[in-house]
């Protein structure tokens, strides 16, 4: 491989010019496909195939399926109603009017029956064969323009999300359209089986037959969501509760394909059932960790639905039709990038937006795949038709970076013709800013979301109304009576970037880490720092070890419990003696800096030799002052406390500046005589407890 690598790089030093400009103008396009596995898979499926490694290709099939089907499941989980009501400008303005449009232009390619306009255009144009584009009824032409007014989600949803446009107004638009079309889909599950009566190929009888099944299917799906909605529902909550992860993951694969057994059993296609079941959970507290939960086996078996689907392309038909191919593709890109970019500017999108969502959307998607296999099982189609389809959808999802390329280039060209640029708003709702992400919801996460809800100090934008946030928690009884309060809590492990992408949340604001478990708190913010490598991180520690791991962890900051209880007590003992507040929190963080060192350098000896980490935390006092009613040296602000109470004793660190408090010794521990050899003496912090309570109560008494 090195020798390659040098004998490509001689080659790109000392070759023509011509070869070096062919590949630098070849190099940015090839670049684009990198990321884009799906893209490897069709070539893997097509290599596949062409060389005869995969023996029993029906087998493959019918495990790929799986793909479509946790594809479905995952949209069905997107349908939320605040999912719905955020788009529902973009879904039913401009979506709806996209797929009607585009499905009466195919279906007018395809029409009339047995002398396609489509099949008259090709053979004056390439002198292709007459029966090349026939179709023998209205219903099928219909079904098909259907098929192919669709777009490819998985290959879209992955370019915005790689490209961080998915906040923008420009991805929440292509998002919009993606889901109506996701809504679209169910109508065509429910003719597909239609089709598949042996009554339809009678004559021109599916309307009437149509509305019958229509019925029928919304008695039964009516059924089946009533009962669906509330029974998995109280199932998720019965697994949630046991809090076992594996039985959570078994849970949702059961949910899909339990769902999709029981539509086919009453007369409807599996991937309808799996949309619904989709549905019905997308207004649970569960949707979150569901979809992350599923994303790992969607990928796979989606990849493998894609290489089934570079098997089936037929590479002789491809050469031997390859102008009706090309003309083919450049229509289907061409109309449909056309109907996009005229109903954009009619739903408030600028020209540069419109034109490229209109190019991001021109191609097939997953389920012209399923439309066609359907149709070529059922002989509806003609067989050389619906291969050519497949290759003509193929290809089209094989240019989508190309063509999200060309519509990025084609917009700034725009731009800068008329020397103006649209300003969007880029935030659609709290899940596409960057919320402020709480890991836990017990009560400090509440004391913390309410702090974080409350409104900010004056002098700000009146926009500016508290921090956005979102909690997360792995108790579904208490997700279930927060959310009833008001508070925005999913169900889910916000530790794992998973469910927060499943969250909406691409890069969260910072992350507050609530857990009360030591090792639970640690592997969260290793999984943060991880995932996030600027966000600041904020947890809470249990002793002065656990503060120090979760530093080097990657913690950006750690409180400890304990000492910040007392720390809090005595801020506040301090202000009611008199003390200034910023003298108080100079002396707070003081404290705070000189245990963590301390404890910082116990731990580096703990190395090496046997040494308790907690052993009570001295530092380096002067003797007592007497209470003879002299007052402290007054220091600069950066040096000293101003004491306001000169008959409290001084107390002085290790740098000499001084600071106050009652100071309770410990003889068991140190001894009153300790000195060092600039005469200064140690105090023991570890003060007794109840003399401590006592000296608290006298003081606020006063």
């Amino acid at each position: 491989m090195e020798s390659g690598g040098k004998q490509l790089f001689s080659r790109c030093q000392y070759g023509s010019k011509s070869e070096i400009n062919i590949l630098q103008k070849i190099e940015p396009t090839i670049s684009l496909y990198f990321n884009y596995d799906l893209f490897w898979f069709f070539c893997a499926g097509v290599v596949l195939n062409q060389f005869g490694l995969i023996r029993n290709l029906t087998d493959v099939k019918l495990l790929s399926e799986w793909g479509i089907l946790f594809l479905l499941f995952e949209m069905g989980l997107e349908l939320s109603l605040a999912r719905l009501r955020a788009l529902a400008k973009y879904a039913f303005g401009m979506g709806l009017a996209q797929v009607l449009l585009s499905t009466l232009a195919f279906t007018a390619f395809e029409l009339p029956p047995n002398g396609a306009i489509g099949t008259k255009i090709l053979e004056f144009l390439f002198h292709s064969r007459p029966d090349l584009v026939n179709i023998r009824s209205v219903d099928e032409a219909i079904v098909i323009g259907a098929a192919l007014s669709l777009s490819s989600s998985a290959f879209v949803l992955q370019i915005l999300a790689e490209k961080g446009e998915l906040p923008t107004r420009f991805g929440s638009a292509t998002l919009g359209i993606l889901l109506l079309q996701d809504i679209a889909v169910v109508p065509l599950l429910v003719i597909l089986p239609v089709l598949e009566s042996q009554t339809v190929v009678k004559d021109d009888t599916l309307l009437p037959m149509l509305v019958a099944e229509s019925l029928k299917a919304l008695g039964g799906l009516g059924l089946l969501s009533f009962g669906g909605k509330y029974i998995w529902r109280r199932i998720f909550e019965v697994v949630a509760e046991s809090r076992s992860s594996e039985a959570f993951v078994a849970l949702c694969l059961l949910t899909v394909s339990g769902t999709s057994l029981i539509t086919q059993k009453l007369g409807f296609s599996d991937t309808l059932g799996a949309f619904l079941a989709g549905a019905l959970l997308a207004e649970t507290n569960f949707r979150t960790q569901i979809e992350a939960d599923i994303r790992p086996f969607r990928g796979l078996l989606l990849g493998l639905f894609f290489v089934a689907t570079g098997t089936s392309i037929d590479m002789q038909l491809l050469f031997r039709e390859w102008p009706n191919v090309l003309s083919l593709l450049g229509g289907l890109i061409a109309i449909k990038t056309l109907i996009i970019t005229a109903l954009g500017p009619r739903v408030g999108l600028s020209l540069q937006e419109s034109i490229r969502i209109g190019l991001l959307l021109s191609q097939g998607g997953e389920f012209g795949f399923v439309v066609f296999s359907l149709a070529n099982r059922l002989g509806v189609l003609p067989l050389e038709l619906n291969k050519l389809l497949i290759i003509v959808v193929v290809l089209s999802m094989a240019l989508t970076p190309l063509l999200n390329e060309v519509g990025r280039k084609a917009a700034d060209i725009i731009d800068k013709k008329f020397q103006q640029k649209e300003k969007t708003n880029d935030l659609m709702s709290y899940e596409a800013s960057e919320p402020i992400v709480i890991l836990g919801f017990g009560k400090m996460g509440q004391v913390l979301a309410n702090f974080l809800s409350a409104p900010l100090a004056s002098g700000l934008e009146e926009s500016n109304v508290g921090w956005p946030y979102v909690a997360f928690d792995l108790n579904p009884n208490v997700v279930k009576e927060a959310r009833k309060l008001g508070f925005r809590v999913l169900y889910g492990d916000g530790s794992r970037p998973a469910v927060l992408q499943s969250a909406g949340i691409s890069s969260p604001k910072a992350v507050m880490i609530m857990y009360t478990g030591e090792e639970k708190t640690f592997e969260a913010v290793q999984k943060i720092r991880l995932a996030f490598p600027a966000v600041p991180i904020y947890a809470r520690a249990q002793d002065l070890t656990h503060l120090l791991n979760l530093k080097k962890a990657g913690a950006t900051d750690v409180i400890l419990e304990n000492a910040e209880t007392s720390l809090q007590l005595g801020s506040m003992l301090l202000k009611d003696l008199g003390v200034m507040s910023d003298d108080v929190n100079f002396l707070s963080k003081l404290v705070r800096d000189s245990m963590e060192l301390q404890a910082e350098e116990a731990l580096n000896q703990a190395e090496d030799q046997d040494f308790d980490v907690m052993k009570p935390l001295q530092v380096r006092v002067t003797d007592l002052v007497p209470n003879n009613g002299s007052t402290a040296p007054k220091l600069a602000k950066e040096q000293a406390l101003s004491i306001r109470r000169p008959d409290i004793p001084l107390i002085s660190t290790s740098d000499g500046i001084p600071l106050t408090g009652p100071v309770e010794l410990n003889p068991g521990s140190v001894p009153d005589d300790t000195e060092s050899d600039d005469g200064v003496k140690y105090c023991n912090l570890d003060v007794d407890t109840q003399r401590e309570e006592e000296i608290l109560d006298s003081s606020l008494k006063h």
